[in-house]
């Protein structure tokens, strides 16, 4: 979003050493840290950050055996179009999804039916000065949630992929016209992360009186794979247009806030507050955030 302060100390590392270094060298000088990709999802603090910002830039893609591995600090769309042409089919529904690979494990990513924990094997991870693999079933996967959201300090190093065989010329033409699609909506160099709030998964809903309230005040159509979408919520209670700031809501789409200029990180978290609110006085449910402030 091209908002937010500086970062005390910012590093890059290119592979598992460089990782293992900054992160030490940080607990030893007792620095707060933090693990960036691309940083497509975050909205950093106006004032900065007062520690070591470390941008994962681990590469690599290989074969081993019936799976790929794959470095964290990949960037999520060209990954895809390189098992797209190996044929390899899971993950083309999700190609132009900002961010890296670890970005996209971090935030359990998905689009269009498809999340990168559906091909996922195991993840490669730094903890406590040692790596150490997960399974998939350790990473607690949920909608838009993981164990890393809760342990900051697993940090993804890496991860086995396993797909189904498929057309190549099929896999590209379907991420292709994915990403055309997309561009309707999120057009290249727009400052904006993506989808702002996590669609709301139907049957998380608690207690049972809200979701029968919420699926009261909507029609069946706009449920879509188990959730309602965020950005139909938001455009009931007229998000679209609102402002704070420089910061803005696109008049075509709810639920993607941009920074129009100059825009400053408080307003984006003031601008969230108020649609929150606004939704849950109509819809008696309170959206969460899918970007993560830091």
């Amino acid at each position: 979003m091209k908002v937010g302060g500086s970062a005390k100390w910012f590093f890059v590392a290119r592979n598992e050493k460089d990782l293992a270094v900054a992160i030490d060298w940080a607990n030893e000088k007792k620095v707060k840290w933090y693990v960036i990709g691309e940083g497509s999802n975050l909205v950093p603090n106006d004032a900065g950050f007062d520690g070591l910002i470390i941008k994962n830039e681990i590469k690599g893609v290989r074969n081993i055996s019936d799976k790929i591995f794959v470095g964290s600090g990949e960037n999520l769309t060209k990954f895809i179009f390189k098992v797209n042409k190996l044929g390899l089919a899971g993950m083309e529904k999700m190609a132009g999804i900002p961010g890296t690979i670890g970005g996209a494990i971090y935030g359990c990513a998905g689009a269009y039916g498809q999340e990168i924990k559906d091909c996922l094997v195991k993840v490669k991870i730094y903890k406590n000065g040692k790596i150490r693999w997960l399974s998939k079933k350790q990473c607690r996967f949920n909608y838009r949630e993981s164990v890393f959201k809760k342990k900051h300090n697993w940090v993804v190093s890496g991860a086995d992929f396993e797909f189904r065989e498929d057309n190549p010329k099929t896999l590209q033409k379907n991420s292709k016209d994915i990403i055309k699609m997309r561009e309707k909506k999120y057009w290249p160099g727009l400052l904006c992360p993506g989808s702002f709030f996590k669609n709301v998964v139907v049957r998380n809903i608690k207690p049972t009186s809200s979701r029968r309230n919420l699926l009261g005040k909507i029609k069946k159509e706009k449920i879509m794979f188990g959730k309602v979408p965020a950005g139909f919520l938001l455009e009931s209670v007229g998000a679209k247009g609102m402002e704070m700031g420089k910061i803005k809501v696109a008049s075509h789409h709810g639920n993607l806030i941009y920074n129009s200029g100059n825009g400053m990180a408080q307003d984006v978290a003031k601008l969230g507050k108020i649609l929150k609110i606004k939704v849950g006085k109509k819809f008696g449910i309170e959206l969460e955030e899918e970007v993560q402030y830091l």
